[in-house]
Order: C-alpha cells, then structure tokens, then sequence
C-alpha cells in the first residue's frame, strides 16, 4: 500500500477550475476531494468496490481477464481493510467477469455476465447463482428497502429485478443509452446511462423516468453524500458532484494519465470516497469534506 498524508506535497486536493458548460458550474464546488491512500497494484482489473460497516472492511469486484467468447472462471472478490490494506486478495474464486456489487442482511450480491451471484459475507461461500434470462453485461447492482435486486445489463438495455430468488426483466427497452449505475434512494431508483451520459429518477411503481442531469460521459457509479448531494463517476476518469437540482461540479479528472473511475463507493463514517481504478489494478481513497 502506498500512504499519501496531506503534509507532503503529492497530496491531492481536488477543486473545479474550468467553466461552466452544459450544466457545469465554474464557482467553488460544495465539496472537495483530498487523496488519503491507494492500495498497492496486485488488484486485477478492479470493477466495483463495497463498504461493509459491520466487518469494518472492503470489497473489490476484479474482472481480471476479460472473456465475451466464453465464461473464463478467473474473476474475484478481494477483500481490503479500512486503509487499503489488500487483506485477502482472492476472498471468493471461481467467478467470470463480476462488476457491480451491493450488500443486503450479510449478503453480497454480484453482477457476472448473465448471473447475479449471492455470497455469504460471514464466509465468503457462494449461496447461489441466479440466471437472468437472455442477460449479456450485468453490470451494476442495489437492492431496495424490502430486499428486492436491481441489477443493469448495458448491453442488452435492460434492468432486471430478483424478488424472491426469481429473477425477472423489469424494464427494458434502454439499449440506446446503455443502462449502467444504479442507486436506490428515497423510494426511487437512479439510473446512470454510460453511451449517453444521462442520469434520471426512476419511478418504481409507474416505471416513468424524470431527467434529473447530464453531460456525464461513460457514467458509472452513484453514491449519496451529505444530505444534498450525489457523487457520480465516469468511467474514464472523472468524478462529478451533483446536488438535488441536477447542477454538477467536476471534482476528479485523472484521465490524462489514464487512470479509470469505475464504480465507486462511499462510507458516511468515514467521508471517504473510494474509487476502483479498473486498468490502473489500484482502489485509490479520497478524503470527503463538505
């Protein structure tokens, strides 16, 4: 793991400092970003990263080699500590391409290919397997108040739903736009559209969409800060503030050295900000201050 302390002078601190285009504000973000660790490079393609408050510890989502011909086996679940301490690497095997991840009652669910993956978090052991019929890029995933599992597929444009262990195509039909982050909040669902760059209000009942903002390429994850704001990632590497009004501020850009901003997760205790790099092989944390 290599430590950045705010005393030296690689620390990071993150404000907006370009002009406002198309819903990007030019004045002083609402919320700065402080580098405080990353981890050491031994991670494979990290996706997804996933707080657990009870076991005070982390998991990564790792691709490692990517297959659409053919389901390869090689992907896994690491686990960190709270200070990106790799503290397992291969905490849960056998896995194909896994991505998105969320955690319900002990139990995470993962997104791989066409399967929504059940674990045990006090085990590490795998519960079960559920297919999502005609599925081909799960990719992100949340779960509701009553336990039910949403889960994006982007290339076929669908949302799928697990109730009850069955798993159902809940809403289709988005496969222009490339359905990717999900996040469950308030009583409705918040989508994040990677080819398009939008993300909108899902309705769960009437499944009716309202534009909340724009102008995100390659939008990833979603995550909740404060009681006013959202943090939204662009996979290319990037990370956005957005407040309840769909007005945006750019607080990360690492793009120009290549280093990616898959999906992203966030502990309130903490107020940190903790961002897989995909190609990079590193979860890098950030410092939240408000």
């Amino acid at each position: 793991m290599r430590t950045t302390f705010p005393y030296l002078a690689s620390f990071l601190v993150i404000t907006l400092l370009q002009g406002c285009s198309g819903g990007l504000f030019s004045s002083k973000a609402p919320v700065t970003l402080q580098e405080a660790w990353s981890t050491d490079n031994t991670l494979r393609t990290p996706e997804s990263v996933v707080v657990d408050r009870e076991r005070n510890v982390l998991y990564v989502s790792n691709i490692n080699q990517s297959s659409k011909e053919r389901k390869d086996g090689d992907g896994f679940i690491s686990r960190l500590t709270p200070n990106g301490e790799v503290e397992q690497l291969y905490w849960v095997s056998g896995l194909n391409d896994p991505k998105g991840m969320a955690l319900h009652n002990n139990v995470l669910y993962v997104a791989d290919i066409d399967e929504i993956v059940a674990i045990a978090t006090q085990t590490g052991s795998i519960l079960a397997r559920y297919k999502a019929d005609k599925a081909k890029f799960l990719n992100d995933v949340d779960v509701d108040d009553a336990g039910n599992v949403y889960v994006s597929d982007s290339e076929v444009g669908s949302i799928y739903q697990m109730r009850n262990g069955r798993v159902s195509n809940w809403l289709e039909n988005a496969k222009r736009e490339r359905p990717n982050g999900l996040l469950w909040d308030n009583k409705r669902l918040i989508v994040a559209y990677s080819k398009s760059g939008n993300v909108r209000f899902l309705d769960p009942e009437r499944k009716e969409f309202t534009d909340w903002t724009d102008g995100i390429p390659s939008a990833d994850g979603i995550v909740r800060v404060g009681a006013e704001g959202y943090l939204i990632s662009n996979w290319n590497g990037e990370v956005y503030y957005v407040n309840q009004d769909g007005k945006k501020w750019k607080l990360l850009d690492t793009t120009e050295r290549k280093i990616n901003a898959a999906d992203i997760s966030y502990s309130p205790e903490q107020q940190m900000l903790y961002v897989p790099t995909f190609f990079n092989n590193r979860v890098v944390a950030y410092r939240v201050t408000f």
